[in-house]
């Protein structure tokens, strides 16, 4: 009988070298470290780190969750830390703005466990609406902000942090970038911490059992807080993750931390300049180690500071400076005259080597692929915009809108888009959203634009991001009478994400069967006057059902419901079923090109020489739209 195959995260072989992910490796820190308890709400660059801990969780006695916000995910954490579990909740640097109000509390609360709070921040905005240095809510919350440069120290600083977090009692931020979470590396397998505690909330924690001091006897709050932040600065000094990297002598130095000190180790020696410029490494960006940085500062003239986005460790080192060392000209992102690295999109090696060439004055690497040629091959590539997938839903749903406002006759309207696939709406051909903010925000900015313009206005939001974050704001729009039109798009799956399960799959992170949240059960508790439900493939019941809930006096939501195109592709491999796709009948297609122009399906492709249109069959996936959008009926299901 063979053994059932099991991950290299997973394994229990201490000592084996096992190549993993970042968040793998994080991942694997927390099931070493003891971990009991996991929860998050997936986003990019994180999204991988809970679901490996879901991969084994049962295996390990772990308990693993999706939760439907970042807000609960770390409310969930904070509840078992507090009951002296060691949890870890991990979510992208915009999740953890939700997660700030608990933040700011549980600080004070003293939680017996070790709590980890990953934030994976996206520098150069890979995945996301916006760059976000969240060392600054680390220091704003007065927790600890470690930054691990590899995935080996990825685990293992996740280990030590459990211990450091039991120690003051006090949640501890591990600041990792997308690069990290997604770059593989060698990883040494450590022995798993098998210990499963039963959780009970410590008798200092209960206000039933310790009561809370009022009048002249009470504490500040804030004062154990801030006794526990410069306990964490002196030791701080004696942290494994820090370290000089120095011959002695040098005049030149380089502090770096996170993925960046391996950008600038490079530079030195890509540069020849080692023995020249010292460099100091810090796994730790708040609070930082102030003596060892004085030491290595007194013998510099000049220092180089080198970190994604925000000047933060700058700022800090800056102060430091003032009494270590005045003279010392420090350059990085603050001074105009001395800025060489940029605060926008993340570094590499040959940014920061160019960055170090000028700061040491010696001659400037020409990194391969940036003189001319890349020029040249720019010009000879096809400029290409964004789009979703063929037989993408989102899109049928934007065109069978966008076909309501014009049987309408509507011209004084304003759509406002959300976080998810259809924000591509906003491309041509469709081109119809005008903006969007943050999660849940098409709900809320709608409901101002109608109040602001008195003309339509429509939010657009996803299945997964109405359940995270929509709901108060359609309960607002009730409340407040206000008429605005909101269009849900239900795809049944986190799907940008990588198709994380949410309360309306009824599937949990641990693939059991929980109980399914009908979002219509929702929409209707909330009191909604209008609703209506459409199946995005049927273009002219669609644009009745949008008629009819534009024309409604009173705010109206139309949730489109249809399986995610790439997930029903896969669906349909696993099951053998053979997709159907469609073809353009030449005869017939007098290359008006009404399809291509109107609805904008990749599949659809028009060919100048012939005047006609075609249908690439291998993105193809037989959704059948654009047979309907045809004028001429020249689009025809394949056999």
């Amino acid at each position: 009988m063979s053994r059932r195959w099991i991950p290299p995260y997973a394994l229990d072989e201490p000592g084996r070298r096992v190549l993993l992910l970042g968040n793998q490796a994080i991942a694997r820190g927390f099931l070493e470290g003891g971990g009991q308890v996991a929860s998050s709400y997936p986003g990019t660059p994180a999204s991988e780190i809970l679901e490996t801990i879901a991969d084994f969780a049962e295996m390990y006695g772990i308990y693993a969750e999706w939760a439907d916000n970042e807000r609960v995910a770390f409310e969930v954490c904070s509840g078992a830390a507090m009951c002296g579990l060691r949890t870890m909740c991990s979510m992208k640097h915009i999740g953890v703005n939700w997660a700030m109000d608990p933040l700011m509390h549980v600080v004070l609360r003293n939680p017996t466990g070790g709590f980890i709070l990953v934030s994976g921040d996206d520098p150069s905005q890979h995945s996301s609406a916006n760059e976000q240095d969240n060392r600054f809510l680390a220091r704003a919350a007065c927790i600890p902000c470690y930054e691990p440069s590899d995935p080996a120290e990825a685990k293992e600083m996740t280990v030590k942090l459990f211990e450091i977090s039991e120690a003051y009692r006090l949640p501890v931020m591990l600041r990792v970038t997308t690069r990290l979470c997604h770059v593989r590396g060698d990883v040494v397998l450590g022995p798993i911490r098998m210990e499963r505690r039963k959780g009970k909330m410590a008798d200092d924690i209960s206000w039933r059992k310790t009561p809370r001091l009022t009048g002249l006897e009470r504490i500040p709050p804030q004062k154990p807080l801030h006794d526990k932040e410069e306990k964490l600065r002196e030791a701080a000094e004696s942290l494994e993750w820090n370290r000089v990297e120095a011959n002695g002598g040098e005049r030149l130095g380089v502090i770096a931390s996170g993925v960046s000190y391996n950008y600038a180790r490079e530079a030195i020696g890509r540069l020849g300049l080692e023995g020249k410029v010292a460099l100091l490494k810090l796994g730790i960006t708040y609070p930082l180690p102030e003596k060892l940085i004085s030491n290595f500062l007194s013998e510099l003239d000049r220092l180089l500071v080198v970190e994604e986005l925000e000047p933060f460790v700058e700022l800090q080192v800056k102060a430091i400076s003032k009494e270590a060392n005045p003279k010392i000209e420090i350059y990085g992102k603050l001074d105009p005259a001395r800025k060489l690295i940029p605060r926008e999109f993340e570094l590499n090696t040959f940014i920061v080597s160019n960055a170090l060439a000028e700061f040491a004055g010696v001659p400037k690497p020409v990194p391969p692929g940036q003189g001319a040629e890349l020029g040249e091959v720019g010009r000879m590539v096809t400029p290409r915009g964004l789009t979703m997938c063929a037989g993408c839903p989102h899109r049928a749903t934007g065109y069978e809108l966008k076909q309501a406002l014009r049987r309408l006759k509507v011209e004084d309207y304003i759509i406002i888009g959300d976080i998810g696939c259809y924000g591509m709406l906003s491309y041509p051909p469709l081109r119809m959203i005008d903006t969007y903010l943050g999660m849940g925000s098409s709900v809320g900015v709608s409901q101002g634009c109608a109040r602001a313009t008195g003309g339509m206005a429509i939010g657009i939001i996803g299945d997964s991001t109405f359940l995270h974050a929509g709901i108060p704001g359609l309960i607002s729009a009730v409340w407040n009478n206000t008429k605005i039109k909101l269009v849900i798009c239900d795809n049944m799956a986190t799907a940008m994400t990588g198709f994380q399960p949410h309360p309306g799959t009824g599937v949990t992170a641990m693939r059991r069967q929980g109980n399914k949240v009908e979002i219509e059960n929702v929409v209707r508790g909330i009191g909604i006057p209008c609703l209506e439900i459409i199946d995005p493939y049927k273009v002219s019941e669609s644009v009745e059902a949008f008629t009819r809930a534009l024309e409604f006096d009173g705010p109206a939501v139309v949730i489109s419901r249809r399986i995610c195109a790439t997930e029903a592709v896969r669906l349909a491999r696993r099951q053998g079923v053979r997709l159907k796709p469609y073809f353009v009948d030449p005869e017939k297609c007098t290359g008006c090109r009404t399809c291509i122009n109107t609805f904008g399906c990749p599949a659809l492709v028009y060919d100048p020489s012939k005047s006609k249109a075609w249908i690439d069959t291998t993105l193809c996936m037989g959704c059948g739209v654009c047979s309907q959008i045809c004028p001429f009926q020249a689009i025809i299901e394949g056999e």
